[in-house]
């Protein structure tokens, strides 16, 4: 299957989209009734609009109209595109998460007067875990990991320019996790896209990463004494943060793990003993495998990662949920009819907690079962490694991994990529985009007058940030704003303000610096503001 095989439609189809009574659009026109028959006037095939209406603003989200529609390329590729009536000239589009199968919100575009755009990459699925969608549909997988995002956010931005008759001022993508390898895919593959993209936790080595999710649930499954429960994480975050706020910090007590790569807690003062009366405590079976997860390495060998760093989040909705809940699930394994442990529960609705196993073992069966295999019955627990994993790369690894690093022609376009990742983030690696961001510094080609690596594509490491948000660190930030100012004000990034909210109020503020500087505190100000901090 190649990931070739669909572009020769994508230019043409921006082509349709672009003609209006046979004229290109003109930019100096006064724009498009929100009415469907009109919004259909814009439209050739396989661009379908399916319905139109105008939401009223309200004190967050200015009045615009809502296009929904789908595009036929083998499945139908479901979109949504939002067009303000008060336009800021600027197009947005949003990738999605997991196994896509829904859209997107785009309300957050919205407010700022952005014409945004989202898809849900070719299928409908129960949620975002949900890969059941990608049996027998060839068609849906290629959609899904390339198709089904670079037609409609081509389409899109065509279509954005014929309602309003104004060509965008600049077109942006904006993704997390999933989406945000499809903002890689996007750089890569399709390099005119977009002249600014944000890529936040991205998992562009797809294959190694869904590889390393069955992997670690393995590595629970060999014995019950393994499972961790979720009420000990607390204990963990409280050790982690003990021993590394300081070691690991910025230069101040206030517990954030600016580094966490500088410190490798001694998870041993957990270990359970008859006279310390600690309670909860750890076998060594439990501090072993919770080692093994967090720093065996990367899909268990694969050089450049060194696992996921136990980073600590300090809260209730930090380790104790998220790690827990990624690598352990709710409830301890059990026997089957063989006596073999496996994990209960399937995938559930998103936001049910009744019971499931790992989100990662979850998230790589159902991939392997529907994506590789096509096989709803296969048993994750006799995938083999390395062998199964050399036959998925050479499958299908073209298309799902965003590895083509180069990104020379999206340089010399102009192009601006901004990447973040979270330091406690417990489903994608935090150096897996240390990894990506050092890889594009090596291989993008070098031209005469060809900006430099440095001054097109930065990364962020935000501290105490788990999965894509949430957590208890520095988790208010805008990278769209500053990923804005870098494209259309020429203003780059050499540092961003984060804010560390606590019960709905900002207690503290910090600068993220691109890597691989981290903010310190100059000694003296208020170590609260992120003015008293530098980057270095």
């Amino acid at each position: 299957m190649s990931a070739q095989r669909s572009l020769p439609s994508i230019a043409a189809l921006a082509a349709l989209v672009l003609l209006v009574s046979g004229q290109a659009v003109r930019a100096e026109a006064t724009g498009t009734s929100c009415v469907l028959d009109n919004v259909r006037s814009l439209v050739s095939p396989p661009v379908s609009i399916d319905r139109v209406s105008h939401v009223a603003g309200t004190a967050v989200i200015p009045s615009y109209c809502a296009v929904f529609g789908h595009i036929q390329h083998g499945t139908a590729i479901g979109f949504e595109l939002g067009l303000p009536d008060s336009w800021n000239h600027k197009y947005l589009y949003y990738g999605i998460g997991g196994f896509a199968g829904q859209l997107d919100p785009i309300v957050a575009g919205l407010a700022k007067g952005y014409a945004s755009g989202t898809s849900d990459t070719g299928h409908v699925g129960t949620s975002v875990q949900d890969a059941s969608w990608a049996l027998h549909n060839p068609a849906g997988i290629l959609n899904h990991f390339e198709s089904g995002t670079a037609l409609p956010a081509s389409a899109l931005k065509a279509l954005t320019a014929a309602y309003y008759r104004h060509v965008p001022v600049h077109a942006y993508f904006q993704g997390c996790s999933a989406g945000g390898r499809q903002a890689i895919v996007e750089a890569e593959r399709f390099p005119s896209t977009f002249d600014g993209i944000v890529a936040g936790a991205p998992a562009w080595d797809y294959s190694d990463l869904l590889v390393s999710f069955i992997e670690n649930g393995k590595a629970i499954l060999r014995s019950q004494a393994n499972w961790i429960p979720p009420e000990d994480f607390a204990a963990i975050d409280h050790v982690v943060q003990a021993q590394c706020s300081v070691r690991a910090g910025d230069g101040t007590d206030d517990g954030l793990i600016v580094n966490p790569l500088r410190c490798q807690p001694n998870l041993q003062v957990l270990l359970c003993r008859k006279k310390s009366g600690r309670n909860p405590c750890l076998t060594q079976a439990q501090i072993d495998t919770l080692r093994e997860i967090t720093t065996a390495g990367f899909a268990k060998g694969a050089p450049g990662y060194s696992g996921y760093p136990l980073a600590g989040s300090a809260s209730d909705a930090g380790l104790s949920w998220g790690w827990s809940k990624w690598f352990f699930g709710t409830l301890p394994p059990v026997a089957d009819r063989q006596g073999r442990l496996d994990f209960r529960g399937d995938v559930l609705p998103q936001g049910s907690d009744l019971g499931q196993g790992p989100n990662q073992y979850l998230l790589g069966e159902q991939f392997l079962r529907y994506v590789v295999l096509d096989n709803p019955g296969y048993d994750a627990r006799t995938f083999e490694f390395p062998k199964d994993a050399v036959r998925l790369d050479r499958q299908l690894g073209g298309l799902l991994d965003a590895t083509q690093t180069d990104l020379g022609p999206f340089v010399r376009l102009g192009g601006k990529l901004l990447i973040w990742h979270g330091w406690s983030d417990p489903a994608i690696p935090p150096q897996m985009s240390i990894e990506l961001y050092q890889r594009i510094e090596r291989s993008t080609a070098r031209y005469e007058d060809q900006p430099g690596t440095r001054d097109s594509v930065r990364l962020f490491m935000v501290p105490g940030v788990q999965h894509c948000g949430g957590g208890s660190g520095l988790t208010d930030f805008d990278p769209l704003a500053a990923l804005d100012k870098w494209v259309a004000q020429g203003q780059t990034p050499d540092r961003i303000t984060a804010s560390q909210v606590v019960d709905g109020k900002r207690v503290r503020s910090r600068p993220l610096c691109p890597y691989p500087q981290a903010a310190h505190y100059k000694g003296s100000d208020d170590p609260s503001q992120a003015s008293s901090f530098v980057c270095r």
